[in-house]
């Protein structure tokens, strides 16, 4: 175990990279924190699965990684770096060993890190595959957003049998009438199933306006 020093990370449940992150997203100002040379296969299983680790690693890394909280330094329990000398990612564990959270990292920093592991010996990490992610691989941070949003009004729309408000998304997004509310009800959800496109950010944008109208007349 070898460690890298003054890097900036961003912890999220699902892995944002670098050019994803947002100015609401919290920046981690890590002071130091443990990295290990892994293999490819550990890398992707991260990556692709929600995993446990089993190894002794959780101890080894305990209040291992610290952070610049303002004028003070403390600890960021359960955080390690691990990269297979191509990728690099920074994993976050609960106190079990779940991986709860991961962090991509900046170019110049993930280069500069990547650089430090190629004479380090590739460490054996043992570890328990839960269950695979539902990974929404083509699409971009955005998309999901756009797509989880879009996919909550729609149902709650069909749940309050909100007829005009389903009509008015199935013209919008098809350009064409439809009086068969399941009917509007599955294709407005199936065209979300491949890509999110213009005019789904059409819809979205719409939506959020409305919303955003209500909760102003409201207050």
């Amino acid at each position: 175990m070898i460690y890298v020093y003054d890097i900036l990370l961003n912890f999220n449940h699902d892995l944002y990279e670098f050019y994803e992150w947002e100015k609401s997203d919290i920046i981690y100002h890590i002071k130091k924190i443990p990295m290990y040379r892994v293999s490819s296969q550990f890398i992707n299983d991260v990556m692709d699965n929600k995993i446990k680790i089993d190894d002794p690693i959780l101890l080894e890394v305990l209040d291992k990684t610290e952070i610049f909280d303002n004028k003070r330094i403390n600890q960021l329990p359960n955080s390690f770096l691990v990269t297979d000398t191509y990728r690099i990612l920074a994993i976050l564990l609960d106190s079990k060993g779940y991986v709860i959270k991961l962090s991509d990292l900046l170019l110049d920093e993930a280069i500069d890190t990547i650089d430090m592991s190629f004479k380090q010996p590739i460490k054996d990490i043992a570890y328990t595959i839960i269950k695979a992610k539902k990974n929404e691989v083509f699409l971009t941070r955005r998309e999901v957003k756009i797509k989880k949003y879009l996919q909550d009004e729609i149902k709650k729309a069909y749940r309050a049998k909100d007829k005009n408000k389903l009509k008015y998304l199935y013209f919008e997004y098809f350009d064409e009438y439809s009086m068969e509310i399941d009917t509007i009800y599955e294709k407005l959800l199936g065209s979300l199933n491949d890509v999110i496109d213009k005019k789904h950010i059409h819809l979205y944008d719409v939506l959020k306006l409305c919303n955003q109208s209500q909760i102003s007349h409201l207050i």
